[in-house]
């Protein structure tokens, strides 16, 4: 189905040329019947035409591209205006200044300075000023959105312009061309189509014929503007949807990352607890073996105490003996000790005097047996008295058995 029909055409009076005497050849396949001196313009190929400008501008809005209209001519400002407002485009009905688009930067500082004026007037900043100066800034302030308050939110070159009358734009159509910007116009009989990238032959002097074509090329970047819009919201759906899958992800590695620490941990922890195993268990044995060693120093303290005991409780006569006899043999010791230091000594004197020697040795020998068999015979003297004092407490008899004289 067509974007405009030929019924709607031929109601708005886009298919009235201009006058015989004012026709551009160039418009010759256009034009489809000429009538009364005028020329009537063939609404099939406009119908056709149009679809292609419609398309294009529906391209270009979805892709985010940006359309300016233009239309200065009284016909043109007010349906301009509105079809901009409607589709969210940028628009000039006002005049075109020289240069919008060959120098843009310095349009660009206009516009910031407007964007400015506008704010300091909202925040009030002119009450403060002198009268003079105020009213100076609000003429500037009036000036400058006479001028670009359909462009004030432009930020960049547009992607494509359209243009309501070629011949009245002159300027504007001839910046675009220079730049390389698509032009989409309503080219009337009278016109060159050769800078126009996507013509529509209409009427371009009618209000209604200017107010449809407008109106359609607003619907087309309106469309495109809001597949644009549906499009971005899907992009930035998927983006939050791979954030959240990359997020996933991270947790999972984080999870995973903090498993493996776990797990080293529990193992540095076991090791560690084994270890400290290990040296309680040794302290554990060293203090075993310090302990019996205590044990066997208190064993052979108390084993000692026990002798002494032992001796103390022996009779003071036995002790004596003992005594007396460790004296003689220590006597008998030292005497074979220095017996012995003296052998080399009279090795030297003569043989008579060894024999001496000898003899004197076998007396004391003798001497010294005899000692100790009197010594015996007095062990058991006092053996035989003490089982005699025991005999008698267990036959309850008191006498005391007097020791012998020695």
């Amino acid at each position: 189905m067509p974007i405009v029909t030929m019924r709607e055409l031929l109601e708005a009076g886009a298919h009235f040329g201009h006058r015989k005497s004012a026709w551009n050849p160039k418009m010759k396949p256009y034009i489809y019947i000429q009538r009364n001196q005028m020329h009537i313009l063939d609404l099939s190929t406009t119908v056709r035409k149009m679809d292609e400008a419609y398309h294009f501008v529906k391209n270009l809005t979805m892709n985010g591209g940006q359309i300016l209209l233009v239309g200065t001519k009284q016909q043109a400002k007010k349906c301009i205006e509105a079809a901009a407002k409607r589709c969210g485009a940028v628009y000039i009905n006002s005049r075109w200044l020289g240069g919008f688009l060959t120098n843009f930067s310095t349009m660009k500082s206009l516009l910031e300075k407007l964007r400015q004026l506008e704010l300091e007037e909202s925040q009030g900043i002119w009450e403060t000023l002198p009268k003079k100066e105020e009213m100076h800034l609000r003429r500037h302030l009036e000036k400058l959105r006479r001028n670009l308050t359909g462009t004030k939110d432009l930020n960049s070159l547009p992607q494509a312009i359209f243009v309501a009358d070629i011949k009245v734009e002159e300027i504007a159509v001839a910046e675009a061309r220079k730049l390389g910007i698509p032009i989409v116009a309503i080219v009337d009989s009278n016109c060159d189509p050769d800078p126009v990238d996507y013509l529509i032959p209409a009427n371009d002097d009618a209000i209604k014929s200017i107010t449809l074509i407008v109106g359609k090329i607003a619907d087309a970047a309106l469309e495109g503007r809001q597949l644009w819009e549906k499009k971005k919201a899907e992009v930035e759906e998927k983006e939050r949807e791979t954030k959240a899958e990359e997020l996933v992800e991270e947790i999972k590695e984080k999870e995973e990352v903090k498993e493996e620490v776990k797990e080293e941990v529990k193992e540095e922890v076991k090791k560690e607890v084994k270890e400290e195993i290990k040296e309680k268990e040794e302290v554990k044995e060293e203090v075993k073996k310090e302990v019996k060693k205590e044990e066997v120093k208190e064993g052979t303290e108390e084993k000692e105490e026990v002798r002494e005991e032992a001796k103390e409780k022996q009779p003071r006569k036995m002790r004596e003996a003992k005594d007396e006899g460790v004296e003689e043999e220590k006597g008998v010791a030292e005497e074979t000790k220095k017996k012995t230091e003296r052998k080399p000594r009279e090795k030297a004197k003569e043989k008579p005097a060894e024999k001496t020697e000898k003899t004197t040795k076998k007396k004391s020998k003798g001497k010294a047996e005899d000692k100790t068999r009197e010594k015996d015979k007095e062990e058991a003297k006092q053996g035989t008295k003490e089982e005699t004092r025991r005999k008698a407490k267990k036959a309850g008899k008191t006498e005391e058995v007097e020791p012998e004289a020695t």
